[in-house]
C-alpha cells in the first residue's frame, strides 16, 4: 500500500479535488478519493488524501486514511490511519496502523471476525463481577464516590504512538 498514485490503468476510481460525488461507488480495485463523496463505497483498496472526505458505509480490504472518513467502516484485512486522518463511526477492520495524531471516534473493533468474537466472548465472561465472599463484609464509606474511579469520555479516542 505504499505506491498511493492512481494510475488510469487501474480497474478503479478517482475522486478528484473539488470534485464531489454523491452516490455508491463500487469496485474490484483502487479508489482514491481527494475530494468528498457522500455515499457509499464498496473497493478493494481505499485511499482518502488529506483533503478527501467519505461520509457513508465503507467496505474495502485495505484502507490508507489521510483525510475523514465516517459511518460503517469495514476493513477486512489492513486499516492505516495516517496522521492527518479521522475515522468516525463504527469501525471493523482486521489489522490496523494509527500515526501519531490520527483521530479515532467512536466505536472501533480490530481483528479477525473469529478473533473479535472470541475476544467478545472472553470479555463477556471476564466482565461477570466476582463472587463476594460471605464471611467478609462490604466496606462502608461516608462519601459514595470515594475509591470509585472516574470513567473516561468515550466520545473521542486520540491515538498516539511511542516513539
Amino acid at each position: 500500500m505504499a505506491d498511493n498514485a492512481f494510475r488510469p490503468e487501474d480497474n478503479g476510481a478517482y475522486i478528484g479535488p473539488g470534485v464531489t460525488f454523491k452516490g455508491e461507488i463500487s469496485g474490484p480495485e483502487k479508489i482514491v478519493v481527494e475530494g468528498i463523496v457522500e455515499g457509499d463505497i464498496t473497493a478493494g483498496s481505499l485511499h482518502i488524501g488529506p483533503n478527501g472526505s467519505v461520509k457513508g458505509n465503507v467496505v474495502a480490504t485495505e484502507a490508507d486514511v489521510e483525510g475523514t472518513l465516517s459511518s460503517n467502516v469495514e476493513i477486512k484485512d489492513f486499516l492505516l490511519l495516517r496522521s492527518t486522518g479521522r475515522v468516525e463511526g463504527q469501525i471493523r477492520c482486521g489489522d490496523f496502523q494509527v500515526e501519531r495524531g490520527a483521530v479515532l471516534a467512536g466505536d472501533f473493533a480490530a481483528g479477525s471476525g473469529e478473533g473479535r468474537k472470541a475476544k467478545a466472548e472472553a470479555g463477556a465472561d471476564a466482565a461477570k463481577p466476582a463472587p463476594k465472599p460471605a464471611d467478609v463484609p462490604a466496606a462502608k464509606s461516608d462519601d459514595a464516590s470515594a475509591g470509585a474511579e472516574a470513567e473516561p469520555s468515550a466520545e473521542e479516542v486520540r491515538l498516539e504512538a511511542a516513539e
